[in-house]
């Protein structure tokens, strides 16, 4: 009988919930400075999204991680890092568009296929984002018939930023800042 008595009690809860957990600035920054190296490597990836919670965890603002982290920027994490630090750094004045660089290295550097690849691999995401923008609820043809309506997307990831910086010096894409892209006419 007793065990029936204690099954309809509820149970306390005793911390350890989901949200993100108290981590001392100290260790935080000698985490991200530790998984700085990693970042270098070819297989970074998920580091990245590691390098985002350590980020977050430390109470840097996620208007300034995203840029970072979507850009893979090195030098701007190292200056998240550093302003985590109190060290100097230009933490406050993050660029809101890709640094200027010379177009004319930039394209020569690349081959001509890799940009013809790239091309081809940024209609293809157009096209998946509009066909799914487009399968949402009340938007298809049986309904209003209703467009996707989306300016720029980040292109592929297979390909490093510099190739899509080539592609809109050439005028094949047009940046419109933040790591965002788009055909050019749309």
């Amino acid at each position: 009988m007793s065990k029936n008595k204690n099954k309809n009690k509820r149970k306390r809860k005793t911390g350890g919930g989901g949200g993100p957990s108290a981590q001392d600035p100290a260790e935080a920054i000698e985490s991200l400075r530790a998984l700085r190296e990693v970042l270098e490597g070819p297989d970074a990836g998920p580091n990245w999204g590691a390098a985002h919670k350590l980020l977050v965890k430390a109470g840097v603002p996620v208007g300034d991680i995203t840029p970072v982290i979507i850009g893979r920027d090195l030098a701007a994490y190292d200056r998240l890092v550093a302003g985590l630090a109190g060290e100097p750094s230009e933490v406050d004045a993050l660029p809101t568009e890709e640094p200027a660089v010379n177009d004319e290295a930039t394209s020569d550097a690349i081959p001509a296929e890799t940009l013809k690849k790239a091309m081809k691999a940024f209609r293809r995401r157009v096209k998946l984002t509009r066909l799914d923008q487009e399968s949402k609820l009340g938007v298809g043809p049986m309904s209003s018939g209703r467009t996707a309506e989306f300016e720029s997307i980040i292109p592929p990831h297979e390909f490093p930023a510099q190739v899509w910086r080539a592609l809109a010096a050439e005028g094949r894409l047009v940046d419109t800042g933040r790591g965002f892209y788009k055909l050019p006419g749309n």
